[in-house]
């Protein structure tokens, strides 16, 4: 399953819903390939159908609103927001499994897992 980081300017995009590109990173082997991709439509239906259509199981990202978090759970794609830094660094983080570290926080945002609303676990819905 690939992830997808949201980004602008070589660091994570500060709000998803108006992000234009993402980077796709499939690690199914340890050299964890990847590629940078635009978005093709810029509402959350489309954004969500574009993401599942390119095997995205989870989005790390800035911001986001619940309409498109919404339309990205219905996909079965994980979020993990309110993530800042450079793209590179998110990245190592993800690899190392730290990325939960407050130092990849967006600044202001009091979760410091950045888990602030629902998010599905398992296939559960949690609230």
């Amino acid at each position: 399953m690939k992830v997808a980081i949201s980004m602008w300017n070589g660091r994570v995009a500060p709000v998803f819903d108006v992000s234009q590109r993402c980077l796709l990173i499939s690690p199914e082997d340890d050299t964890h390939s990847s590629a940078c991709v635009s978005f093709i439509g810029d509402s959350c239906a489309e954004k969500a159908e574009f993401l599942a259509g390119h095997g995205v199981h989870t989005l790390i990202c800035g911001a986001i609103s619940s309409e498109y978090e919404e339309s990205l759970l219905a996909e079965g794609i994980e979020t993990v927001s309110f993530i800042a830094g450079p793209v590179d660094s998110v990245l190592e983080a993800w690899k190392k499994e730290t990325l939960v570290a407050t130092d990849f926080s967006m600044p202001g945002c009091g979760c410091p897992r950045r888990r602030c609303r629902r998010r599905r676990h398992g296939g559960a819905l949690h609230l």
